[in-house]
């Protein structure tokens, strides 16, 4: 009987995603007031009875590791179930980190192995998208494939993404990482089904042939899955459902937008996602406290939230509290933050324990992209740090990145309002004293 091993890229940081990625890795990002995005690739494992998952994680992992903790919340805790965090493994010559998702793959070829498993199913964990990898495995095993490779069809840029070309029997003909000119809109999904051995021997031929100077590096899953389509049994798979890929701060608020509405076009509370719901806490938070007088139209609010304000087409996570005659439209707040009364802040996104002062104002002025990130924010959205305090009565434009664990004292040093498409960072700490040994 076949048996497949679940392996989880879950250690880049993407620049692009700025202070959210700043001290985490994307996997662990707040994502729908609730969940972190590395839960739907765990939710998608679990429910499709994999045992064994294996996170292959590398950038500042704390928040990672907090959040999947045993791995319990996705029933993959016991006797021959579980996660396993797989960091570099150090010690080697050229070893001391990951340098790219097949080298972590190839330092994890030991733990692939002892498996026992005869297939691997590698994904990466931070992509938004519910998925029965059942069918996936079935598909793969009908056709007898070495590597099977998820797709789905997008409208929009296909050439951010690696393309498939596919025929009628779901033989992949060509695949092209990022082209210029797509031959097709069947966009990699960064989900693989290999057959354990062809994986292991794939991995093993292409780093002694790099180590030998024999070819290009080979450090990139794409450099693998190119060479394998030259002579094992490739076969894309068409996901007919939803996917998000969330690589600029203009496509997370967007994503966070899809999620509202009449009929929501990603609908995440139907898809059952499994997820920590304790975090940090030692006991869960109360439900979410509407006071008389506040308003609530169009969001997701989680628990522990306090509304007294008005809040409009916005995602609050846990512990939000919104002051009295605050308002917050079209915003992405995550845990513990504080908006104090009268406040205004239309398209803030903010990252945790954040705090906005009384009658501050944040979303003004006009519409020009970031000149710190000019791919990645150009929406209008106003992007806050972790444990950064707005004072009282500041005014802030559209498009700005306020950095974390910015205070009232860097804003004072700014003297007045922060235009739109401008950053504030923290002000650079004085060198220590060095003293000049005799």
């Amino acid at each position: 009987m076949r048996k497949a091993l679940g392996m989880i890229f879950a250690g880049g940081q993407v620049a692009d995603l700025s202070v959210f990625t700043a001290r985490r890795p994307k996997s662990a990002v707040v994502f729908g007031g609730t969940y972190r995005i590395v839960d739907f690739a765990l939710t998608n494992m679990a429910r499709a009875g994999i045992d064994l998952v294996g996170i292959l994680t590398q950038f500042r992992p704390a928040s990672l590791m907090d959040h999947v903790g045993s791995g319990v919340f996705w029933d993959l805790f016991g006797m021959s179930r579980g996660v396993r965090f797989l960091p570099p493994t150090f010690g080697g010559v050229g070893q001391e980190q990951y340098r790219g998702p097949a080298d972590a793959l190839f330092q994890n070829l030991e733990f692939i192995e002892r498996s026992k498993a005869t297939d691997v199913i590698a994904v990466s964990g931070d992509h938004v998208y519910s998925m029965d990898y059942r069918r996936l495995f079935d598909f793969h095993v009908e056709r007898d494939a070495d590597l099977t490779m998820a797709f789905c069809e997008v409208d929009k840029d296909p050439s951010r993404f690696g393309i498939g070309e596919i025929n009628a029997a779901g033989q992949i003909l060509g695949f092209t990482e990022k082209p210029k000119f797509p031959r097709s809109r069947f966009a990699s999904m960064s989900v693989y089904v290999f057959k354990r051995e062809v994986l292991v021997e794939e991995l093993r031929r292409a780093i002694e042939s790099r180590e030998d100077g024999d070819g290009a590096p080979t450090f990139q899953i794409h450099e693998i899955l190119h060479r394998m389509m030259g002579r094992r049994r490739a076969y894309g798979y068409i996901h007919r459902g939803t996917w998000d890929y969330m690589g600029t701060l203009d496509e997370y608020v967007e994503s966070h937008r899809k999620l509202l509405g009449d009929k929501p076009v990603l609908p995440v509370s139907a898809w059952q996602v499994r997820t920590n719901p304790m975090g940090r806490y030692t006991f869960p938070p109360s439900p979410a406290h509407f006071a008389p007088g506040s308003v609530v139209c169009d969001s997701l609010v989680a628990q522990g939230c306090v509304i007294e304000g008005e809040v409009k087409g916005s995602v609050l996570s846990k512990g939000v509290r919104i002051g009295k005659g605050a308002v917050v439209e079209n915003s992405i707040l995550h845990d513990g933050v504080v908006v104090e009364p009268n406040a205004r802040l239309i398209g803030v996104v903010s990252d945790k324990f954040a705090r906005f002062g009384q009658g501050c104002s944040i979303g003004e002025g006009e519409c020009v992209p970031s000149e710190e990130l000019p791919r990645s924010l150009t929406c209008g959205a106003t992007v806050v740090g972790f444990g950064t305090h707005i004072p009282a009565g500041q005014v802030i434009g559209k498009n700005c990145i306020v950095h974390a664990d910015i205070s009232e004292s860097d804003f004072a040093r700014l003297g007045g309002p922060l235009a739109s498409g401008k950053s504030l960072f923290p002000a650079p700490e004085p060198a220590a004293h060095k003293e000049v040994l005799p």
